[in-house]
């Protein structure tokens, strides 16, 4: 079970008050999913891999407020047969190439699928080439390079001021990714990958909060005596917080430092390890979330479309003892 409320609040620094409730639910919701899988290989340079899946959801949806605006209730169930398939051909000069198609889905918000006349399972459609390779030998950095498109039948937007999700119609995504992973130099290892998006409805209109550029960086050095350290950066960009691109959310970067030393420490059960946890190393200012849509404050006529975001976590440091057994 779950239960999910909304309201509205009148808050300053000192104290938070309800000032009345938007939507009050109580949600089951439940999911199967039997599949079958077969490999194949009928030589040694092709190989052949596909597969289906059926979900099946339920839901049920049961209204506590009953002099709200909104009370949702019923429910529903609905099922999606999801095939996949995977080409890899190679590998030539330590080089495979591949072609996968699959589909997926996303679950609707379970009052929208009892309320409105929405696809409890939103089918999407997944295709993309690409390649693999490792140039220097089977214990070098594994180089990835992807072009991919996903098509989803129906998105979902959230809706800030009520609490909710909305549905928005089709969309489609399409973009590359270039991923790096494995041992760099004797102790030193990277993994980091970058992905270019381009997400749209199906109209042309921007989907809010879909970043157009995504990267992940970290390097891991593994020093003598049992010391692990490791740097990571992350990396999300700039992003439309309405459909019509007048409204965007900054971009930001985060670097996250941690250091592990194994004790020397014989114990008769398990072994102890020390810590060290950086987190926003730089004392980097960063928006966790952020909406766009319309508030008004105490003294305002009417509300004003603005933007509204949650402020990313400072520097933070944790340090400790763990004790694997």
């Amino acid at each position: 079970w779950r239960e999910w409320s909304s309201g509205v609040f009148s808050s300053d620094l000192d104290k938070r008050a309800p000032l009345g409730t938007t939507v009050d639910s109580r949600i089951f919701e439940a999911s199967y999913a039997p599949f079958l899988k077969l490999d194949l290989q009928p030589t040694s340079w092709l190989r052949l891999s596909g597969g289906v899946r059926t979900e099946v959801f339920t839901f049920d949806v049961r209204n506590r407020c009953v002099t709200c605006a909104e009370q949702p209730a019923g429910n529903t169930s609905s099922g999606l047969a999801l095939p996949k398939m995977n080409v890899i051909l190679g590998p030539w000069f330590s080089t495979e190439f591949f072609a996968n198609y699959g589909e997926g889905y996303h679950s609707n918000d379970a009052r929208s699928a009892v309320a409105q006349a929405a696809s409890p399972l939103a089918r999407a459609k997944n295709y993309e080439v690409g390649l693999r390779s490792i140039p220097w030998g089977p214990e070098g950095v594994e180089l990835t390079a992807t072009l991919w498109a996903l098509d989803l039948k129906q998105e979902l937007v959230f809706v800030g001021d009520e609490g909710t999700t909305e549905i928005r119609g089709a969309s489609r995504r399409r973009g590359m990714e270039v991923a790096a992973r494995g041992q760099v130099w004797g102790p030193l290892y990277f993994n980091g990958s970058v992905t270019w998006t381009k997400a749209e409805f199906t109209n042309g209109d921007a989907i809010p909060l879909a970043p157009e550029v995504t990267a992940y960086g970290a390097l891991l050095l593994r020093w003598p005596e049992g010391l692990t350290s490791q740097i990571q950066a992350t990396y999300l960009g700039v992003r439309p917080l309405s459909e019509d691109r007048s409204a965007k959310a900054p971009s930001w970067t985060t670097f996250d430092l941690s250091e592990r030393y194994h004790l020397p420490i014989k114990l008769s059960h398990g072994r102890l390890e020390a810590f060290l946890f950086v987190q926003n190393l730089f004392n980097a200012k960063w928006e966790q979330a952020t909406f766009f849509f319309d508030s008004r404050l105490r003294n305002e006529a009417a509300g004003v479309a603005d933007t509204h975001f949650v402020p990313g976590n400072p520097r933070f440091v944790m340090a400790g003892l763990s004790w694997y057994f």
